[in-house]
């Protein structure tokens, strides 16, 4: 019995404070299963910047929020475009050494 009133004031604690000072408590990091990060990275492949309606298919058939999937693109494009300019850097540093 003594446990279980343990973890109810562990839990109301924790309430409180996430809910004093008007802050939002933090979402955990979602980590992509891997189906829906093969599925996602086979989609960019073809479309680097999917409709708003495609996207919102693409959720619902992973069972994940729009707002996910959105993040998910433009994150990729983000990454694609910082490989770009890595090789770019690579290849005008190997021009510019004689």
């Amino acid at each position: 019995m003594q446990n279980q009133g343990q973890q109810q004031q562990q839990q109301q604690s924790s309430a409180q404070s996430s809910q004093s000072g008007g802050h939002h408590a933090k979402k955990p990091r979602l980590v992509f299963t891997d189906i829906q990060r093969r599925t996602l990275q086979a989609i960019f492949k073809e479309t680097k910047r999917p409709s708003k309606e495609m996207q919102v298919t693409i959720a619902q058939q992973l069972g994940l929020e729009v707002a996910t999937v959105s993040n998910f693109f433009m994150n990729a494009r983000r990454r694609s475009m910082d490989k770009w300019k890595d090789q770019d850097d690579d290849n005008s540093n190997c021009s510019s050494q004689k």
